[in-house]
């Protein structure tokens, strides 16, 4: 019985130490990131084959623009609430509904073009292939989303 219960035991630990052995193998290079500077762009770096002193100045874009996009979302967020207000407290199309819904289409027309302008530097700030294959990926993400707020989960 005892003998049962060692090899139960020395099983246990095994498959234990496997699993761990496993999870650490496989989480590894999302552990480096989380340990950079910038977190939420490590994976532009690899993803990117980005230099340090290249991901530095990405890392700087993207710390400049971030005040920007935050409060363009605040925005962004405020005018749609005033909508759906307009919008619920009426039962016909009113002129301060087509206000509201102008309103909200410049907003997001501004925020596409302040956004348009940031991954144009930042993929100017990377090797012209690489940079130009960011571009491609970040605008397919982005412009063909539904509604380009959709678009800063990017840099949140």
């Amino acid at each position: 019985m005892r003998r049962g219960i060692v090899i139960l035991l020395i099983g246990f630990v095994g498959a234990l130490g496997a699993y761990v052995g496993t999870y650490l193998a496989g989480t590894s290079s999302s552990r480096q990131w989380l340990r950079s500077e910038r977190p939420e762009l490590a994976w532009l770096q690899e993803e990117f084959n980005l230099s340090d002193a290249e991901f530095k100045r990405v890392s700087e874009l993207h710390a400049g623009y971030l005040p920007q996009c935050q409060e363009m979302c605040r925005r962004i967020a405020e005018e749609n609430s005033k909508l759906h207000q307009l919008i619920g407290a009426r039962s016909t199309m009113t002129p301060e509904i087509e206000g509201a819904i102008a309103t909200t289409a410049r907003l997001r027309g501004e925020c596409q073009r302040n956004m348009t302008r940031h991954f144009f530097a930042v993929s100017e700030s990377m090797p012209p292939e690489q940079g130009r294959r960011y571009l491609d990926w970040v605008l397919k993400r982005t412009l063909a989303s539904e509604g380009m707020h959709m678009g800063h989960s990017l840099h949140q």
